[in-house]
């Protein structure tokens, strides 16, 4: 009987409903949208910093020169990471920092390195910092230091002013100067605290990457929060108004209704069934455009899909079918003050 008067209802009011079921179908398709961005957004950002090369150096402790090769083992646990191995060298009588590399390692560490040339050194090849290749005219197919320049890298550190070898021709095995790892940017204090407990080595959290790191994730999902929360109440604003409108037309039903014994509380719970399940009908439209949606922006944002899981779609049909039931509660209260006997008597 209920579903009855409710289905009617909805059918004899399809274009003042049908105006709410659009509100809230656009509702859910911005929040499967955020929401879809909003859970997928921390690893998209993730992927984006780890162009930002290393956030943990480990280094010799105070008294040590060097650290074991074997911590490398250890600090993969936690990320990408590679070995540094430095010696000095004097070439044309300059002193000239030669730095062993472990370049397969390196290079998840290094996308923000620019390299002219090839950045991957073979045997009896080498990297040069562009600095030093500008004091010794330098070029890819030079020789320096008895061996062929593969590339000239711009890092903007440290390396600018280095000649980069590959770590095992240095003749020093089983030792490195330093190891830089990628840690994801929640597990930082972890992966400090554990490779910290080594004897010998010291742990640095290169700070700048970090908090950058944090606060961006942070900043954009407390973003698309905040935009979410505000569609869903303006279309609650929208909806209401709508449902305002349906109750000052049906007045006259109500109003018999009423006098006829039905009570405010049965009748309420007829304008809150059409409203959850014009709630639930949106969000099930909603959800299918806002996965297309959340996959547009994702290739717009990340250059990669950020399609939201089925995981969300409960999610989003209780978020729409409450917007739409806090769409009524003006409604109710205008239903509560109708009097039947006014309406009989035609005023």
């Amino acid at each position: 009987m209920t579903l009855r008067l409710v289905t009617r209802a909805m059918l004899e009011r399809r274009q003042r409903l049908g105006l709410a079921l659009g509100a809230l179908t656009v509702a859910a398709t911005l929040a499967t949208a955020l929401l879809g961005l909003y859970t997928d957004v921390e690893r998209k950002l993730r992927g984006q910093f780890q162009g930002y090369g290393p956030n943990l150096v480990l280094s010799p402790a105070e008294g040590a020169e060097t650290i074991p090769l074997a911590l490398l083992e250890e600090a993969e646990k936690h990320g990408p990471a590679a070995p540094f191995l430095y010696t000095v060298r004097t070439v044309e009588g300059e002193a000239v920092v030669a730095a062993g590399a472990d370049f397969r390692r390196l290079a998840p560490l290094a996308t923000y390195w620019q390299v002219t040339g090839r950045g991957d050194p073979g045997p009896r090849e080498c990297l040069v910092g562009e600095r030093l290749a500008e004091r010794f005219h330098l070029r890819p197919g030079s020789t320096f230091d008895s061996r062929r320049v593969a590339g000239i890298v711009s890092t903007g550190a440290a390396e600018d002013s280095q000649v980069l070898v590959p770590i095992e021709e240095l003749g020093m095995p089983g030792v490195a100067s330093l190891i830089v790892v990628r840690v994801a940017g929640n597990s930082v204090e972890q992966a400090r605290t554990e490779l910290a407990a080594h004897r010998n080595v010291e742990v640095r959290v290169v700070r700048a990457v970090v908090e950058s790191e944090a606060a961006v994730v942070l900043k954009v999902r407390g973003t698309l929060f905040l935009l979410t929360a505000l569609i869903l109440v303006i279309t609650a604003l929208s909806v209401m108004n709508n449902f305002s409108a349906v109750v000052y037309q049906r007045r006259k039903e109500i109003g018999i209704l009423k006098a006829m014994g039905g009570a405010d509380r049965r009748i309420g719970l007829l304008l809150a069934a059409e409203a959850a399940s014009i709630g639930l009908a949106g969000s099930l439209a909603g959800f299918g455009l806002g996965w297309m949606v959340a996959r547009w922006l994702g290739w717009r944002i990340f250059h990669q899909p950020a399609a939201p899981g089925l995981e969300t779609l409960p999610v989003v049909a209780v978020l729409t079918v409450l917007v739409a039931l806090a769409a009524t509660a003006l409604p109710l209260a205008r239903i509560r003050r109708i009097q039947p006997a006014t309406i009989l008597r035609g005023e």
